[in-house]
């Protein structure tokens, strides 16, 4: 997929506020390990030896294809938070 286009989506309003409800919904725990992560701007709060960068995981990766379908990109049912070493296991 074209790193323009993923950067684009990414860095859009809807996008930020999408991944930050999912947050909100998982309490900012890990939705594989349970660990708390941190979000920018949300979890200021958890001690930083305690912090875990999370990702928002698409369930159905996005391609050039399914970029623009909104049933893929923003459907929380197709998001799940991870933190960085579970969205890690997920991918390799």
């Amino acid at each position: 997929m074209s790193y323009g286009i993923r950067r684009e989506f990414y860095n859009s309003k809807l996008w930020k506020e999408v991944k930050n409800n999912i947050w909100i919904k998982q309490h900012l725990l890990c939705n594989r390990c349970g660990k708390p992560v941190y979000v920018d701007g949300i979890s200021e709060w958890i001690p930083k030896d305690k912090r875990r960068t999370g990702i928002v995981h698409h369930k159905i990766y996005l391609n050039n294809t399914n970029i623009y379908d909104d049933n893929i990109t923003i459907n929380e049912d197709n998001l799940e938070g991870l933190c960085k070493e579970c969205h890690e296991l997920e991918h390799h």
